[in-house]
């Protein structure tokens, strides 16, 4: 193992090391090495497999009967998942949910794989038709609260989990780095993110014994490469084990084919140096399918609020200055502009647009009495047409660059050993990508 010169290192033997996973294989394909490596120097391991890959693609024809039936794949994948870990020596594996791998006050729990497609330009994205029970339909807090519940369990002194990119941007792997980051930041932990594999000119020049607490990390796998090549085996209904003349690869279901990783590096993931603003720390993806219908309705709510708010207050003037509907405006264009900005998305704004409409409308209608709130004046006018002109502004107003994303280090810790799509190659659906 070798870390930067200026790190500073912790003894293996008293070393605790909590590896976080989206589905079986993940972990042997990218950190094997460096589980076998931890064993073998006396660490303690533990490692949180975060779905059973239902939806992973089935390889060899005598598995057949698997590829259209999610439960027995699922069974399946425990046994070959079960298989990996003896050979690379893990004791301590969990899947997250279940009693060991859970938030005291709630039952276990199973979460099922989100599944993905290949979208335009080769980029994963989630299936139109995601599973309520899947990894990415689940709450977010409730995924932390079950990964803190396996830190305080372990306490352990580093986690490693993927980067912000999820290695090849698969909807688990992106949500595994957000919630394992977020458990990491809530019980302060440091944290590991995999990265791109490196050169024989980067291989380590110190003894494994030697374990980085802050900075990057180099494992030299090739005293452990059998025992990864024996868990790779282990995983016949997803990856071919294949023998070249530079060493073993992997040959994947869409065709790819990846020499088996010797040397494994790692990132060290400061904490920021300084509190993100409230308006940069919430992300909607972040949320579960009741709790992103949960915020639409909220900001349908709240815009009406506003609404109504406006409505009454609209009128105010002070002599023949108009400085109620002035101040209503401003409010409403600020509370939309808000909104866009926390959740970096257009959708809640719109939301909140849609209710400050539906209550001005209903408001300016002429009550059972015959008066109404908003009178047919200048003032009125402006109130109502401004009221859905500077909304529509801010909401098709072009969208501001990005903010870097919580807890990354940039765009360079991708993994280049994750597997690529080729050309018609199927998705974990087992439908041609798109």
């Amino acid at each position: 193992m070798s870390t930067t010169p200026d790190s500073t290192a912790f003894p293996l033997d008293v070393e605790r090391v909590l590896f976080v996973h989206a589905h079986p294989d993940d972990e042997t394909i990218v950190t094997g090495a460096t589980l076998a490596t931890l064993v073998d120097a006396g660490a303690a391991v533990t490692l949180v497999t975060c779905t059973r890959g239902e939806l992973g693609e089935v390889i060899p024809d005598d598995l057949a009967a698997l590829r259209d039936d999610p439960a027995a794949l699922a069974v399946h994948r425990e046994g070959e998942i079960a298989g990996a870990m003896a050979e690379l020596g893990v004791q301590d594996h969990r899947f997250l949910g279940e009693a060991n791998a859970r938030a005291g006050h709630l039952a276990p729990r199973a979460y099922r794989d989100s599944g993905m497609v290949w979208g335009n330009g080769g980029v994963p994205v989630p299936v139109p038709d995601l599973d309520p029970t899947s990894f990415c339909a689940a709450e977010f807090g409730e995924i932390v609260a079950d990964l803190v519940a396996v830190v305080e369990d372990v306490r352990p002194d580093a986690i490693v989990s993927y980067d912000t990119f999820g290695g090849y941007g698969h909807p688990d792997h992106v949500r595994v780095n957000r919630a394992s980051l977020r458990a990491a930041r809530l019980t302060g932990v440091p944290y590991f993110a995999i990265s791109a594999g490196a050169s024989g000119e980067d291989a380590p020049e110190n003894h494994p014994a030697d374990v980085v607490a802050r900075a990057d990390v180099s494992i030299d796998g090739a005293a452990v490469l059998p025992r990864k090549v024996a868990a790779l085996r282990r995983y016949r209904s997803q990856v071919t084990v294949v023998d070249t003349g530079s060493g073993p690869a992997l040959e994947f279901p869409h065709g790819a084919v990846e020499p088996v990783t010797v040397v494994e590096t790692f990132r060290h993931v400061p904490e920021p140096q300084q509190p993100a603003s409230p308006l940069s720390s919430t992300d909607l993806s972040d949320y579960g399918l009741p709790g992103k219908i949960a915020m639409y309705v909220l900001a349908v709510v709240v815009g009406g609020l506003f609404g109504a708010i406006g409505t009454v207050a609209h009128q105010n003037v002070a002599g023949s200055f108009p400085y109620g509907v002035i101040l209503a405006l401003l409010v409403v264009t600020v509370l939309v502009i808000g909104f866009r900005l926390v959740f970096e998305t257009r959708l809640v704004g719109i939301a909140v647009a849609i209710g400050l409409t539906v209550v001005n409308f209903l408001l300016s209608s002429t009550s059972g009495g015959g008066s109404v709130l908003v009178p047919g004046n200048a003032i009125g006018y402006a109130w109502i047409g401004g009221a859905i002109l500077l909304p529509a502004i801010v909401l098709i107003w072009p969208k501001l660059p990005p903010r870097p994303q919580r807890g990354g280090t940039g765009g360079g810790d991708r993994m280049n050993t994750s597997p690529r799509p080729v050309s018609g190659s199927p998705d974990a659906n087992g439908k041609n990508r798109l």
